[in-house]
């Protein structure tokens, strides 16, 4: 929640408190239940509204640039150059051609290259030998793992619920996978997001129009909240409060970059975005539940199963209305009637059984949680509540969006009694609408960040007046029409950030007095690798990587009381279990009780919205990569792996030093590293690679 922070500390007492008076009464008098929270539109809103991530979207045309104009390569370094000429800066030089594959390696498909790949990219200098690689990574299908485990972040999917009892969501992954598959098809940008909000209205009987559905359901949920308290209760109605909350927040911050949860309780103080915007936000999911959803990979076996399922049920509605007539002829009536459903129900049974996904959904279930219950899948009817108390309704609202984006409608005109999904339907148009400026800003912002380690702006999921303006505000809206209007393809998008010459410069040069902190990117940022792609790395050097994409993810824990409040023990794993060594976007992601050594590598929180992941370095992390059971494994398959090669000590120490870290060891490196294997073993010296920070740092 937003707030303005005063300086007490240069006030007296009595000022103070006069001043807490003051405050009191103020927030008294637009408190009073039957008044809006909100401020009059005609006053605050309005002054709001200029903010710089709402204006319309346009071209920028290209900056001239000076001295640095050979530098450039592709149109996003005329932008870069421009800033930096202005700054009294320059590029840096480009970074050496081990540096450039180890990093396209990593930022592409999330895995180290092999020494081979290395020793052949160097010796081939010329420039199409870097563009077949850029097109060759982005055509991998470990690209659509690397950058989904970035869009999980951003979307909070975990495969627990949280809240208390944490029960694990066993259909959770399909949605995982649709995420890799989508990246992998690059889908284009606007359908990818009308999937996700509405793909099953949109996209009628596709699977990826189902399985998307899941990220309306990935955040947290309240079993307790939901399923042992009734709506009728306070505390039931705050669980679905807080349920809707979560999902409209997570649409808005995901794909616009807007903080709308700070409206629940009044407009909010910042931006302007009404506390009316967030209810009819909220109006779009007021029948969604988050619950397991069936449904059929096959459109085909899909529409089938719906005309079978309509034709039964017709059939059965006519049995009924011969059964209780009088004519002569029911009784033949109804045998054909009752032969004709039972063929149906035959057809229908001979069906491939169902899928499930844990997805947004209606439930039209029994008991507390009944989902819509009684009202049969009709949305709730909402109201904007007295600082967001369920007890003190105000207005009644419809579903919508933000009234500051003047170029949409920011109430949706549906008909009435329209089904649930037409609500989704008529948001997911609005934010892939190409009027829309803060959807196509939101993503470049995004895939940039992850390239240099920080956004264009650099609070990603906050477009607002209190987030981070842009640094190179042209180059962003020069991205973003660029990336819209030509095609929405996030692969072109990558393309042509990593072929830029502001993405090969070096990283290892002085930082310049004049951009202490790099915001004009005169050179390459560090950037250290996350924990997914430390492990997936000591995986991959020790030969224990399995590659097998999708499925159920594997668990890295034994799990205790899994049928009321789940424990789940990662010191009781076996690290031995081929089953787990699959790349880390696999792994079951726990709410409550999170994998402790990828907590110590900065990995993201479930339960929040992660747009940036820390990157910190500690003692800990030190200690998890010496003595985490993960590493000790794998450090000894390591080593076992390089002994089955034979030769001499040095020849190993050679081989081990050049699959971790891609280059062969220099003569001093050679008799350090000879010598520690000699006095404390080669699976310690294994260990001691893991450990170095060439191999945990991109560069």
């Amino acid at each position: 929640m937003s707030r303005v922070t005063i300086p007490t500390n240069l006030l007296n007492v009595t000022a103070r408190f006069a001043l807490f008076l003051a405050l009191l009464n103020a927030t008294a008098a637009t408190g009073v239940a039957g008044e809006p929270e909100t401020s009059p539109k005609a006053s605050a809103v309005p002054a709001k509204r200029n903010l710089w991530s709402l204006a319309p979207l346009s071209r920028p045309p290209l900056p001239r640039v000076g001295a640095s104009a050979s530098a450039l390569r592709t149109p996003i370094d005329a932008f870069i150059v421009a800033k930096i000429e202005e700054q009294g800066l320059k590029l840096a030089p480009e970074a050496d051609r081990r540096t450039l594959l180890r990093r396209l390696y990593f930022d592409l498909v999330g895995l180290p290259p092999a020494y081979s790949d290395v020793e052949a990219f160097v010796l081939d200098e010329g420039e199409q030998a870097y563009e077949r690689l850029v097109d060759r990574l982005l055509h991998s299908p470990q690209y659509g793992e690397r950058w989904a485990r970035h869009w999980l972040d951003v979307v909070h999917y975990g495969e627990s619920h949280g809240y208390d009892k944490d029960k694990p969501r066993r259909n959770a992954w399909p949605y995982r996978d649709y995420v890799i598959r989508a990246f992998n098809d690059d889908r284009p940008h606007g359908r990818f997001v009308e999937e996700q909000v509405a793909g099953d209205v949109l996209f009628p009987w596709t699977r990826d129009g189902v399985e998307a559905l899941g990220f309306i359901s990935a955040g947290p949920w309240d079993f307790i909240g939901h399923s042992e308290v009734p709506e009728a209760k306070t505390d039931g109605k705050v669980a679905r409060h807080l349920d809707r909350d979560d999902m409209a927040t997570n649409t808005i911050q995901t794909f616009n970059s807007l903080t709308v949860q700070c409206a629940q309780c009044h407009d909010h103080k910042f931006d302007p975005i009404s506390q009316e915007d967030y209810y009819s936000l909220q109006a779009v999911f007021a029948a969604v539940d988050r619950t397991d959803k069936s449904y059929d990979p096959n459109p085909d076996v899909g529409r089938r199963r719906a005309d079978l399922t309509r034709e039964i049920a017709e059939l059965t509605v006519r049995r009924q209305s011969l059964g209780e007539g009088f004519s002569q002829n029911a009784g033949s009536g109804l045998e054909d009637l009752n032969r004709e459903i039972a063929s149906l129900e035959a057809a229908l049974s001979s069906l491939p059984a169902q899928k499930m996904v844990y997805a947004g959904t209606v439930r039209l279930g029994t008991g507390f949680f009944a989902g819509t219950g009684a009202q049969g899948g009709k949305p709730r009817t909402l109201y904007t509540l007295v600082r967001g108390d369920v007890l003190k309704p105000l207005k009644e609202v419809g579903p919508g969006a933000l009234e500051a984006l003047t170029a949409l409608p920011a109430r949706f005109e549906l008909p009435a009694h329209h089904p649930e999904g037409e609500r989704r339907a008529a948001l997911a148009k609005w934010i892939s609408d190409p009027r829309n400026p803060l959807t196509w800003r939101s993503i470049v912002n995004r895939v940039w960040q992850y390239h240099f380690g920080r956004g264009l702006v650099e609070t990603s999921n906050d477009f607002g007046h209190m987030g981070s303006r842009p640094t190179h505000p042209e180059l962003l809206d020069w991205l973003a029409v660029e990336f819209r209007d030509g095609g929405q393809s996030l692969k072109k998008l990558h393309k042509l950030i990593v072929m830029s010459a502001t993405y090969r410069q070096a990283s290892m040069v002085e930082p310049n007095p004049l951009d202490s902190d790099n915001r004009y990117l005169s050179r390459m940022n560090r950037r250290k690798l996350e924990a997914e792609a430390v492990r997936d790395s000591m995986l991959m050097v020790a030969g224990k990587l399995r590659l097998d994409m999708g499925g159920p993810s594997f668990q890295d824990f034994v799990m205790e009381n899994p049928e009321h409040s789940p424990h789940y023990r990662y010191d009781l794993h076996d690290a031995e279990d081929a089953k787990s060594h699959r790349r880390s976007v696999y792994r079951f992601i726990v709410r409550s009780q999170q994998q402790p050594f990828f907590t110590t590598l900065d990995c993201a929180d479930p339960s929040m919205q992660v747009a940036k992941r820390n990157e910190s370095v500690s003692p800990l992390q030190a200690l998890a990569l010496l003595n985490n059971s993960i590493v000790l494994v794998m450090a000894k398959h390591f080593a076992s792996r390089i002994e089955r090669g034979g030769g001499d000590l040095e020849a190993r120490v050679m081989r081990a030093h050049a699959d971790a870290l891609a280059r062969l060891p220099t003569a001093r490196e050679l008799e350090a590293f000879s010598s520690h294997a000699r006095e404390f073993g080669f699976v310690s010296l294994c260990r001691v690679f893991f450990n170095l920070n060439e191999f945990s740092f991109v560069d």
